[in-house]
């Protein structure tokens, strides 16, 4: 009779567990892979393609607070183990104008606040751009699974942002965590497109109208300076910085070296030039 009465709580467990697994991944579940020698963007599929890119939609839809959201996960798989995964913003803030109907750039003061592994990021229209963080510390596993960024609107008064919709370019990569040396160079840029909607002033067919239309922003083509650069082990001579608005990539000697984070640097030795490109 006991045993009875206790398969209605058992099941009831499984159902939450089931719940539970099903909600873990988070929505979207913003999925990447380390497959042969490249980070592999979105292997869940959940993503749109907008302008050659992948873009993952953020919907704040008030059920943490109004201007925060954290339902979106982060996981990825195959990666070296030891190694910490890390995010890099890489562009500024943009907003959507129903009046000019264009991607802005600048003359807004909303931005946005990224918490990851207990350290948030600002982005905004004239700051934010080339910082980074970590996602996710593997240690003896190549894999993470349920990582949840708490994305924040805000806006420089204190104000409540305006409904509609903002978006920012990010790439994945990984560091050693002994060292700090590239152990996974730079995804292909992603998108992370954000709908606010918390008034009801603009609503699913506004949105898909901005996000029709590609930004423009210049993304580097990451597939190409992977086949151009060799990544080196550690730190060294030459250094490799990248920047959306950059239309060149700079190399420079031991004799003229310049600061940027260790983690864009390339073994000298290493680096060779196949025939037919340049460096431009």
């Amino acid at each position: 009779m006991h045993i009875l009465k206790l398969i209605p709580v058992f099941l009831l467990l499984l159902l939450c567990q089931g719940t539970t697994a099903v909600a873990h991944t988070g929505l979207p579940n913003m999925a990447f892979a380390w497959s042969n020698g490249k980070i592999v963007v979105d292997t869940q599929r959940e993503g749109r393609t907008l302008g050659g890119y992948t873009a993952f939609t953020i919907r704040f839809d008030g059920t943490l607070k109004p201007y925060q959201m954290s339902d979106a996960g982060i996981s990825g798989f195959g990666f070296n183990p030891g190694s910490i995964i890390q995010y890099q913003i890489e562009s500024t803030l943009m907003k959507w104008s129903t009046v000019e109907n264009r991607w802005l750039r600048d003359g807004f003061d909303e931005r946005l606040s990224i918490r990851l592994a207990f350290a948030a990021r600002e982005v905004s229209a004239s700051e934010g751009e080339n910082t980074h963080g970590m996602v996710a510390s593997l240690g003896s596993t190549g894999s993470f699974e349920g990582t949840h960024p708490l994305f924040e609107l805000t806006t420089a008064d204190g104000s409540a942002p305006d409904d509609g919709a903002y978006m920012i370019a990010m790439t994945l990569f990984g560091t050693d965590e002994q060292d700090g040396s590239i152990t996974h160079p730079p995804s292909k840029p992603f998108l992370l497109a954000l709908h606010l909607n918390v008034s009801n002033n603009f609503g699913q067919t506004a949105f898909n109208q901005a996000f029709d239309q590609f930004p423009g922003t210049p993304l580097s083509d990451y597939s190409r300076l992977d086949q151009l650069y060799d990544w080196g082990p550690k730190p060294t001579s030459v250094n490799f910085f990248h920047m959306l608005h950059r239309a060149a990539l700079f190399l420079v000697s031991t004799h003229a070296a310049i600061t940027v984070p260790s983690v864009w640097a390339v073994d000298a030795a290493k680096y060779s030039q196949p025939e037919g490109h340049s460096a431009d």
